[in-house]
């Protein structure tokens, strides 16, 4: 059976390093990011998102951030964890990263 992710299919994506805790949202239990992210050309984009449930991200870790236009504005869709040695090189140069 084929699986198809609409959260991720044919959306833009962008890079981040996670730095600094989230914000708790109880309400919802949820933690709330803001952080810089970085498209494939080493454009900045500041995107807010949500991390479901108690933990919050790992301190340093790197996201892939899928997003969609809503309103004029990118919304985060989903996100997977990547190693460093899978993020674009003009990524890697925004994010500072040394291998």
């Amino acid at each position: 059976m084929l699986k198809f992710d609409f959260n991720r299919a044919f959306k833009d994506e962008a890079y981040t390093q996670i730095k600094g805790e989230g914000k708790l949202d109880n309400q919802h239990k949820q933690y709330e990011y803001t952080l810089p992210a970085y498209n494939e050309k080493g454009e900045e984009i500041q995107l807010t998102f949500s991390k479901f449930g108690e933990d919050q991200f790992k301190q340093g870790a790197y996201l892939r951030l899928y997003m969609k236009d809503k309103d004029g504005k990118k919304v985060v869709t989903s996100y997977d964890e990547v190693k460093k040695e899978e993020l674009q090189t003009k990524v890697k140069e925004k994010l500072q990263v040394t291998l």
